[in-house]
């Protein structure tokens, strides 16, 4: 895995399932925040994370997402 300590990560799909245990893994190697994104707005009650909604089949929401964690 790419280091990650100190870094923001993206993981789509972080809400649950495999997604959810990379959200676990990213902050275990010490990454500073991490964007959590799923189909449906939601709260991570991880510390340090960021849920999100993303649709990655619309540009508009990719590029909203974009420009919140830019």
């Amino acid at each position: 895995m790419v280091a990650v300590d100190g870094k923001v990560v993206l993981i789509t799909g972080g809400r649950r399932g495999l997604g959810s245990a990379l959200v676990d893994e990213v902050l275990a190697r010490g990454a500073r925040k991490v964007y959590s994104t799923a189909r449906d707005a939601y709260d991570d009650p991880r510390p340090g994370v960021i849920g999100r909604r993303l649709e990655v089949s619309s540009q508009e929401s990719v590029d909203a997402l974009a420009a919140e964690a830019a």
